[in-house]
């Protein structure tokens, strides 16, 4: 029988693991945004796990679900090696924990998308191993991970795959992706009641993604070639995620 604190503990080694791969030089820079989006899409979703459910009392089949989730992903990250095909696998196995922890096991009657993505001046109590705390403002990370889109870093390696050489249908892929965060965004970004969306967050995210595509060839290269353009771009696209979202947070707290 799965315990909350067997499928918490599953959650942090996946974490853990994730903040490997984030210093390991053979995954940098090509690979960093995708490590780095998922373990902070990971930690918030642990984070809010952790608040609805550690003081529930009695066993539950989510804590199996999450316990299976995570055991899954550690294993496939195990086995990984560089390659696009190998990370897509493990990200995918990743959000799939991501959606475990998301679950409510039916007792929830809120939306499920609207809000989810709004940054907030204050977050729910922190809560772990069975501890609670009073009201803190919404962490930094949890902040960065609305603002950084994971989910079109997810789908940038298949549309790169479906685009092969052509360059017009990898441009078009990519428009479809960026109206895609867009329109996900747009509900998200609003309050749970419904109301205006979070057009600056929204902008934050499309430019993000936009600045990924572009280190990874997706417009073209810089005088230098790929690699250059890899190294310049990815650069721009660390600082960018990590500072942007930051002054974009304290502005609002």
């Amino acid at each position: 029988m799965t315990t909350f604190t067997q499928g918490m503990d599953a959650a942090d080694a996946l974490i853990d693991q994730l903040q490997a791969f984030t210093v390991d030089p053979r995954y940098l820079p090509r690979f960093f945004d995708s490590f780095f989006g998922l373990r902070t899409a990971l930690g918030s979703a642990s984070d809010q796990f952790a608040a609805q459910h550690s003081g529930d009392d009695n066993d539950r089949p989510v804590y199996a679900t999450v316990l299976d989730r995570c055991e899954q992903a550690k294993a496939i990250g195990n086995a990984l090696t560089p390659s696009d095909a190998a990370v897509t696998r493990y990200a995918e196995a990743v959000q799939r924990t991501i959606a475990a922890l998301g679950e409510q096991g039916g007792t929830s009657g809120k939306p499920v998308l609207r809000g989810t993505l709004r940054l907030r001046s204050k977050s729910a109590p922190s809560v772990r191993r069975g501890r609670r705390s009073t009201p803190e403002p919404e962490p930094y990370y949890a902040s960065l991970v609305k603002l950084f889109p994971v989910e079109a870093v997810t789908l940038y390696p298949l549309a790169i795959g479906i685009a092969a050489d052509d360059i017009v249908i990898r441009l078009i892929l990519i428009a479809v992706i960026t109206l895609f965060i867009i329109v996900l965004r747009w509900f998200g970004t609003q309050k749970e009641r419904g109301g205006d969306a979070d057009v600056a967050a929204i902008a934050v995210s499309v430019i993000s993604f936009e600045l990924y595509a572009a280190s990874l060839g997706g417009f073209g290269y810089l005088s230098g070639g790929p690699e250059q353009t890899s190294q310049v771009l990815a650069f721009i696209t660390i600082m960018w995620v990590a500072l942007v979202p930051f002054v974009l947070h304290r502005a609002r707290n």
